[in-house]
This record gives C-alpha cells, sequence and structure tokens, in this order.
C-alpha cells in the first residue's frame, strides 16, 4: 500500500521536465510526512471540450478520491489507495479510470514491515539516484455540498479535487515489507498514462495491469528509518534518515 510519503523537490525542474503548467498553491512545498487526506501535488492531463487543446498541469488534490456519489468528504479516508487488480470493477474508481488519470510526484514513501510480533519497522523507498517517483493515480472532481474551501477546491469553490494512488502485489524485496506497493511508472510511461488520447476504462484497465510499464524496482533503495514518522504530527528531513542502531 501507499500509506505516508514524502514530497520535498523544487517544483520548477519538475514542471519543466513534465511539460506541464504549475496551478498548484505556492504556499504547499516541502513536506517529509504526508497522511491520507491530507492536500497533496497531482499531474492532470485534459482536454478542452471545444478547441482540443490539451493542458496538463501540477494541481493540489485532496488524497483520498471522492466520487459523485460520496455523501462527505469523510469517504476519502478509505479510498486513499485502489488495487489495480479491480480498478475497473470498483464504482469508487471506475469512473475517472478513462478521462481523470493523474500521476502523484513524490522523493519517496514510507511501509511499515512487521518487526517481531508486538510491532513494526518503517522504511523509507526512494530512487537511489534521487529522482522523482511517479505514482500512477486518478482524481476525481467531487461537488459535494459546494462551498469548498482549502488548495484542492475549485476556483469558485463548487468543487474539490480528490485522488487516489494505485497499489499493487509487492513482488522481490519489496513483498518482504509489504504484500502491497504502489504503481510506480518510469519518466517516460508516465506520458502514455497520462495521454488523453487513451479515452477508454477498458484500455487504460488493461495498460495499468501490464508491468512491462512498471519501474524496476532494482533502481529503488530501501531504508530503515526511526520510529518517529508513525506520528503525523511529525515533519522534517530527519525521518527519511537511516534508523540509529545500538553497537
Amino acid at each position: 500500500m501507499c500509506g505516508r510519503f514524502a514530497f520535498f523537490q523544487e517544483i520548477e525542474p519538475l514542471v519543466d521536465d513534465l511539460a506541464a503548467v504549475d496551478l498548484a498553491d505556492p504556499r504547499l512545498r516541502q513536506r517529509w510526512n504526508i497522511p491520507p487526506t491530507a492536500p497533496i501535488h497531482v499531474v492532470t492531463e485534459s482536454a478542452d471540450r471545444d478547441s482540443g487543446e490539451v493542458l496538463r498541469a501540477l494541481r493540489v488534490a485532496r488524497w483520498g478520491l471522492l466520487p459523485p456519489f460520496a455523501k462527505d468528504a469523510a469517504f476519502s479516508s478509505r479510498t486513499f489507495n485502489a488495487r489495480r487488480e479491480t480498478l475497473g470493477e470498483k464504482p469508487s474508481f471506475r469512473g475517472s479510470l478513462a478521462r481523470h488519470r493523474a500521476i502523484v510526484p513524490m522523493d519517496g514513501y514510507y511501509e511499515w514491515g512487521r518487526d517481531g510480533r508486538s510491532r513494526t519497522q518503517p522504511y523509507y523507498i526512494t530512487p537511489a539516484d534521487g529522482s522523482p517517483l511517479y505514482m500512477a493515480a486518478l482524481v476525481s472532481w467531487w461537488k459535494g455540498p459546494g462551498g469548498h474551501e482549502g488548495p484542492a477546491a475549485s476556483e469558485d469553490g463548487a468543487f474539490l479535487l480528490s485522488a487516489t494512488i494505485i497499489t499493487r502485489e509487492a513482488t522481490g524485496d519489496l513483498a518482504d515489507i509489504h504484500d502491497r506497493t504502489p504503481v510506480m511508472l518510469p519518466r517516460e510511461q508516465a506520458d502514455d498514462w497520462l495521454d488523453t488520447g487513451m479515452d477508454t476504462k477498458d484500455e487504460a484497465w488493461a495498460w495499468v495491469r501490464d508491468d512491462a510499464h512498471l519501474l524496476d524496482d532494482a533502481r529503488l533503495e530501501v531504508r530503515e528509518v526511526g520510529p518517529t514518522v508513525g506520528k503525523v504530527g511529525n515533519d522534517g528531513p530527519e525521518l527519511i534518515e537511516p534508523a540509529q542502531t545500538l553497537l
């Protein structure tokens, strides 16, 4: 799964590399301990219905997808991850597959592995070369009661942008930590996932289930970190430092 991550990279190089327009709240920047339902950065691509002009943009969304039928924002607390195996079947997610795909950029994410019987060991997973991670995601503009506020709200407050990160069954070394892992895409595959030309649910579902599109796990560095990341209120670069051990 993916239930906590870090995003602290510079925005300008990111949007330049992705050829995106920065529409994100400039006050929302470096964070090392981002939990579900918090505002997160997403990259979306949409085509204007009249002109056909395509806009790729960095935006802010609430982490936890809110489908049109969600009665309140609390629904997002259980939709921050979406299993790729059932994406095309689940009512919460299938409506976003065709035209509301996204990527969530991050520097790394945390996972908790079992350490003995009574406690868990947190790990930080990040590209060994320091490059960004691009997670396959879905978004949804939720109307709800309207009158929304905050960085994920539309300019007129009528809608709230929400997002979910797609996960898959973990394999190899990652499976030793947890049975699920995010669907991580190499940079070139991120373009294909966002492409508005892929505009049917079944086509997008088949694409994301193809392991040929995944980032090679060998490019990742996995390291133990300290337990302080377990408290949402803790934030700072010290959270991703290797855990201190007693000799």
